[in-house]
């Protein structure tokens, strides 16, 4: 048994060792085009900015570990041209000059490459990408040889870790992103806090303008904006995506699917007899939508790459799919999803509800307690839950891995309210975050609490006059800040004042996270008002997320 893997990294390095796991008699070679084939390329913004301090931490597996340790010969710098699945030979080009290898199996893991905008000046000496080990040795050298300002273009995952980290080597450093948030991946909710958070570290944040052009003498010195602004700068660093490199197996035949990825079925296979592919380049499942999707993420290409080696042996093991888990970290402030967002969920007409909880990370009287706020979406008919987002300083990445684990068993919003989770005051409350979601979306499926979100409790407000905000915070609170329009009566003094109300209106009730706002609606339903919990509070439509 011969296996060749094309690209190396997480997929392709993943396949080879997993082959070599499964058949320790097969011949396995991987043909890599690049300088490096397994390196800690999620690492790269942080080796910039100074947080991974030495550039070997980037480098997983060398070429001698994986002949010593797995018997894989590793080829670098062999760029595979073409491949003919009839006579099952691999052609190509390296140092030594062109290149033909046969094979029983091919494990396709090319990987993707980075978008760079068809502007003028984007080919200038001083334009960077943050992908490879190379790329970020560039942008070492730069910063060695002086360079003191920063362009990044880009509000995703890269972009926005490339530039806080260069802020915090005291690089001057201006953020630009396009579209109207950072992190179009979730919520728009979300983006305003980024924003304050990386402006109180130092980097300038631009939305809603993208780069038109970059100009200067021989390399690099200014960024002219769509919006007509020229910053000045010393480098510019292009974060705007990732492509998937599929020329080679469009070449020869391979399917491609509806989302422009590899069709593969749920072992890895192509169209093509013996011809696996993972990574970057393959369509996967979102068992949410049940759509079919790329899925640009290291922990994907690693499983898939695993299950596309061991069934190159001749094993039988399928990949379920995905539920979009992603998180980030800028400076101190995660965020964190899972499943569907409510742009996706509101697009594919889905009959959901929402649920906001601002809340401690653990008990709310130890030291270490911070604010996180969690967006769970469900569907009404079913208690099905669709998705959930975060934020917060610490706490956040555990109840998405809780949610995301729910999402993958088939766990409604009724489950949540039963979970069985650890409790100490340094590490969690006694109920959980996770479990106030669900007993939160599950008082309403019940019919014991309605909700409304903040958005369209405004909405509604500004449309119908007989439609009333009614905050029952404390009046030093509702004097710090409150929705517009809204009056004032607080808990505490609500059964002595009800003669104040009127109940022929609706009433919006509102608090700081929804706790108090929901027993006020209790009172008030149960004495003949209509009344509406404003889901989240204040604090989830200000996304006031304190470091407590």
């Amino acid at each position: 048994m011969k296996i060749v893997v094309i690209g190396g990294v997480a997929a392709g390095a993943g396949a080879a060792a997993k082959a070599r796991r499964t058949d320790e008699n097969a011949e396995i070679i991987i043909l890599e085009q690049g300088e490096y084939v397994s390196f800690a390329n999620c690492g790269l913004p942080y080796y910039v900015g100074g947080t991974i301090p030495e550039r070997e931490n980037l480098i997983l597996v060398s070429p001698e570990m994986f002949k010593s340790r797995y018997n894989i010969d590793v080829r670098l710098f062999h760029k595979v041209t073409s491949f003919d699945p009839e006579k099952k030979v691999v052609r190509g080009e390296s140092p030594a000059g062109p290149f033909e290898e046969t094979y029983d199996k091919l494990v396709l893991a090319t990987g993707g490459e980075p978008v760079n905008p068809p502007i003028p000046g984007n080919d200038l000496p001083g334009v960077y990408n943050v992908f490879t080990v190379p790329d970020v040795d560039k942008i070492m050298a730069a910063l060695g040889a002086g360079a003191k300002k920063a362009v990044v273009v880009g509000g995703g995952f890269i972009g926005l870790e490339t530039a806080d980290e260069l802020a915090q080597r005291g690089v001057d450093t201006t953020l630009v992103e396009f579209a109207p948030q950072l992190l179009s991946i979730l919520d728009p909710e979300f983006s305003p806090p980024l924003e304050r958070h990386l402006e109180t570290r130092g980097v300038k944040v631009r939305i809603g303008v993208g780069l038109s052009e970059v100009k200067g003498s021989g390399k690099a010195e200014q960024a002219v904006l769509s919006d007509g602004s020229v910053l000045d700068t010393d480098m510019v660093i292009m974060a705007v995506g990732v492509r998937p490199r599929l020329q080679l197996a469009k070449d020869a035949g391979v399917k491609m699917g509806p989302a422009g990825g590899i069709e593969v079925d749920g072992c890895m296979r192509t169209n093509l007899p013996d011809v696996f592919a993972a990574g970057d380049i393959v369509e996967s499942v979102n068992l949410v939508s049940g759509k079919k999707i790329r899925n640009s993420l290291a922990g994907t290409a690693n499983k898939q790459g695993r299950i596309a080696g061991a069934n190159a042996c001749g094993r039988h093991m399928t990949f379920r799919g995905v539920v979009g888990t992603t998180i980030i970290k800028t400076g101190a402030l995660c965020v964190a999803k899972t499943g569907m967002i409510e742009k996706e969920a509101k697009a594919q007409e889905r009959d959901y509800e929402v649920v906001w909880l601002p809340s401690a990370s653990n008990a709310s009287y130890y030291p270490t307690a911070a604010t996180l706020i969690l967006k769970l979406i469900y569907e009404k008919s079913t208690g099905k839950i669709l998705g959930c987002q975060g934020i917060g300083w610490h706490g956040v990445d555990k109840r998405i891995d809780v949610i995301a684990t729910a999402i993958m068993g088939g766990l409604t919003v009724f489950d949540l309210e039963n979970l069985d989770l650890c409790y100490a005051p340094p590490y969690g409350s006694a109920k959980d975050p996770v479990i106030l979601l669900g007993m939160v979306a599950s008082n309403s499926l019940r019919g014991e609490e309605r909700l409304i979100t903040a958005q369209d409790a405004l909405a509604q407000a500004a449309e119908d006059p007989d439609t009333v905000i009614l905050d029952v915070r404390t009046v030093e609170e509702f004097e710090d800040g409150h929705f517009e329009g809204a009056i004032n009566i607080p808990l505490d003094e609500l059964r002595a004042r009800m003669g104040e109300l009127d109940k022929s209106k609706k009433y919006l009730v509102s608090c700081w996270v929804g706790g108090r706002a929901w027993n006020a609606c209790n009172i008030l339903s149960q004495n003949g008002f209509d009344a509406k919990n404003v889901t989240g509070g204040f604090c989830a439509h200000w996304m006031w997320v304190d470091e407590g």
